[in-house]
């Protein structure tokens, strides 16, 4: 069984070498994905059980195309509705899949939901199969929105990813009940494969227009980049996510229980250890930047606009990294637990994370277009 959790605990303050900033169609976005989520049926969708998975109030509050707003600064306004429809999706899929496949036998049907669903990001064509239910309908929507500008070697990298990220559900679910606690490096290698901040790393090259060349893709540099920004987004989602997770059968995915289990400590010496491991990474991250990536370019014989692109995809990261930090402060997806949880379990902010929060207004700083 997973460990009691302690009564509270407090998100150390979080370092973040870049601040967050906000798409000057952060609005548009958030209304044009409100629209999409209608349209696709997303906030209508009920299980065989008669449960709802989202309703509108539950959409609005989780904040996703903000996220997708901080994230993308400098994204134009129809690649910024493009990526904040594909968080929206990947968020519904997992919640949706993991409502309705949890349960005791359903083993089968949901490797066969999965595999339909591969069906629907094919590398070579724009074109889908005809959708049955909600997920299937935003799919055959989003891909050929995505499919037009972009090479075909980066659509299958990221059918690929996106289909690892319904494996990853799909793995949770055969662990689940067995309480089998990875070790970190375990831990982190799993979530590299399958986790989502290595498909949000795919998107970025599409969103800023940075894919990267052919040379690169890859190389250590590249894959120093993408491992170092893929670990530092799951810590940070570890750390608002657990009392949600600590609960449930999914959570040996977090990377505070797996440190408790490790370690034998407590929640507190947890939020730190996996607050003090994020920093290693974004430091890493940086370093490679700097001393990795220019020998990279140079003995690739980059020309000028192959090494916008790489420079684009690193500011791309980065602006992603910054803007999860502001969109979890801001999304009940993992903070808004009800007022008999937050009265049992509540996640408090350190006075220099509080201090950095965004305003309620979302008037924080704004970066203009390119």
């Amino acid at each position: 069984m997973p460990p009691d959790p302690s009564p509270s605990f407090v998100i150390p303050a979080l370092y973040q070498p870049t601040p967050a900033l906000l798409s000057p169609h952060a609005d548009a976005a958030r209304a044009h994905s409100t629209t999409w989520a209608r349209w696709t049926g997303l906030l209508d969708h009920v299980d065989r059980g008669g449960a709802r998975v989202w309703d509108e109030a539950r959409f609005t509050s989780m904040a996703i195309p903000l996220l997708a707003a901080y994230g993308h600064p400098d994204a134009a306004p129809r690649e910024l509705e493009l990526a904040s429809d594909w968080y929206v999706w990947a968020c519904w899929f997992d919640d949706h899949f993991t409502q309705v496949f949890k349960r005791p036998g359903a083993r089968v049907r949901a490797k066969a939901y999965l595999h339909r669903l591969r069906r629907f990001t094919p590398p070579d064509s724009p074109r889908t199969p005809r959708p049955a239910n909600p997920a299937e309908r935003g799919l055959a929507d989003l891909w050929p929105r995505t499919f037009p500008g972009s090479s075909r070697g980066w659509r299958l990298r990221f059918a690929a990813s996106t289909q690892a990220l319904m494996r990853g559900c799909l793995r949770e679910l055969e662990d689940a009940g067995t309480y089998r606690v990875p070790e970190p490096i375990e831990h982190l290698g799993l979530r590299r494969t399958s986790g989502g901040a290595a498909w949000a790393a795919d998107l970025v090259e599409r969103v800023a227009g940075a894919e990267l060349p052919a040379p690169v893709v890859g190389t250590r540099p590249v894959t120093v980049l993408r491992d170092t920004f893929t670990d530092a987004v799951h810590l940070l989602n570890d750390l608002y996510s657990y009392w949600r997770e600590v609960g449930e059968e999914s959570a040996p995915d977090n990377g505070m229980l797996v440190l408790r289990r490790f370690l034998g400590c407590g929640v507190q010496e947890a939020a730190d250890r996996v607050n003090e491991l994020r920093t290693s990474r974004l430091r890493q991250f940086e370093a490679a930047v700097l001393t990795e990536l220019p020998a990279l370019i140079e003995e690739s014989g980059l020309g000028t606009q192959e090494r916008g692109r790489i420079a684009r995809y690193v500011q791309g990261l980065r602006d992603w990294q910054a803007g999860a930090c502001a969109g979890h402060r801001r999304s009940s997806r993992y903070l808004d637990l009800g007022p008999a949880s937050r009265a049992a379990r509540r996640i408090e902010l350190s006075a220099g994370q509080a201090s950095a929060a965004p305003a309620p207004s979302d008037q924080g700083m704004r970066r203009q277009p390119l």
